[in-house]
């Protein structure tokens, strides 16, 4: 048998007996309306017509889960003592080398290549000043070995901001850096809370 629903003037239908619950469940019919079978000329409620069948309230919908975090994996956890033996025995060839290392992981931190590009700068800046001292050209090339040394202090401290951004909004680690020690220690101070942040993940894991 099929059902016709009055709302206000509308007349809606014909629903089927399962029909007409399925509208009631979607809140579309409500049990206090009018309804009437086919072929009869009396009107009874909704909730009269279903009889005994349950009306179980609308599920409301499960809320949205929030995307998981995209981490950014550290970089080679390296004794800082083993960095600082290396830089010593490079003459600090090495610490360039993983200042570059660390300005590109940076990136990845922040989306930023302004500290890998002015980190990169620093030997370009050192060749072409001592190249102008051995030409004859003390004060260029004076100029030329400071540009290259401000733009390798402006890449570690682009580090440093990348790496505090990062470890305070994406994961909470609470780093703070601080400037002194960013600028005399530089890589190594970098390494030294790598190490740091590197046993705080595994407690996390481990708990």
């Amino acid at each position: 048998m099929n059902y016709f629903v009055k709302q206000g003037d509308e007349k809606r239908g014909p629903y089927t007996l399962a029909e007409l619950h399925e509208q009631v469940q979607a809140r579309k019919v409500a049990p206090t309306d009018m309804a009437q079978s086919e072929g009869m000329t009396d009107w009874a409620q909704v909730s009269v017509v279903l009889g005994n069948i349950p009306i179980p309230a609308a599920t409301p919908p499960a809320p949205a889960l929030a995307p998981p975090v995209q981490t950014v994996p550290l970089p080679l956890n390296m004794h800082w003592v083993v960095l600082l033996v290396l830089q010593f025995v490079t003459r600090n060839l090495f610490n360039f080398a993983w200042a570059l290392y660390l300005a590109n992981w940076a990136r990845k931190l922040d989306g930023e290549s302004k500290p890998l590009v002015m980190v990169a700068m620093y030997p370009a800046g050192m060749i072409a000043g001592f190249i102008a001292v051995a030409t004859g050209r003390p004060l260029i090339g004076g100029l030329l070995i400071i540009a290259g040394a401000i733009t390798y202090i402006v890449g570690i401290f682009g580090i440093k901001s990348a790496k505090e951004t990062y470890y305070n909004s994406v994961e909470k680690y609470g780093l703070t850096l601080s400037g002194g020690m960013t600028f005399f220690f530089s890589t190594v101070y970098f390494q030294y809370h790598i190490n740091q942040i590197a046993k705080w993940k595994k407690a996390v894991a481990l708990t």
